[in-house]
């Protein structure tokens, strides 16, 4: 009786020890290393991680007014970072025509593209989330909206832009202040980098 425990035994922990030994590589990744008292180690460069103490709000209307300011900022940050591509192209682009008609040809062109594709959902935003893009536009760029109006479409052109936003109580001229009156949008947007939300 004790011989047919040990074959038993023997036969269930046999497959359990074959399919242990099998090593399986999915993936592998060359890393640049150093030499340190004859170790190599692996350098590894990580992300910079901000970690941010947990929010306690006063009041329950608190509470959803940073909701709100959650949703705004997930609104319309994608439309702050294709500003941001869509400038930078545009400073490239504008480097092949000298000033003059073939400069406006290009800028009216590109705004023309932006218009048709985009118009329609910027006509969608509040007045808080517009307020809030053109913090975020600034905080991109490191220029206000009336500034890339006035180096793209001229003075003239801002100024009337100024006084429509001027019409909603609002300013092209405001400046993005990460560690002032903006540090809550700042912490929203590292956490939306980081995915946290």
């Amino acid at each position: 009786m004790n011989t047919i425990r040990q074959i038993i035994l023997f036969l269930c922990i046999v497959p359990v020890s074959l399919f242990a030994q099998q090593v399986k590589v999915e993936q592998s990744y060359v890393l640049p290393g150093i030499i340190v008292d004859g170790d190599t180690l692996a350098l590894v460069k990580l992300p910079k991680v901000y970690v941010f103490p947990a929010l306690k709000f006063a009041s329950h209307e608190d509470y959803l007014r940073y909701r709100r300011l959650v949703r705004d900022v997930k609104k319309v940050y994608p439309y702050a970072q294709i500003a941001r591509k869509t400038f930078i192209e545009m400073q490239i682009g504008m480097q092949a025509y000298p000033e003059g008609p073939k400069r406006k040809k290009y800028i009216k062109q590109k705004e023309d593209e932006l218009m048709k594709l985009y118009s329609a959902e910027l006509k969608d935003l509040t007045i808080r989330q517009g307020r809030i893009l053109i913090k975020l536009v600034d905080r991109e760029l490191n220029q206000t909206s009336y500034d890339i109006i006035k180096e793209l479409r001229g003075g003239f052109q801002a100024a009337i832009w100024q006084g429509v936003a001027r019409m909603f109580g609002e300013t092209l001229k405001s400046e993005y202040d990460a560690k002032g009156e903006d540090a809550m949008i700042e912490r929203i947007i590292i956490m939306i980098e980081q995915g946290v939300l």
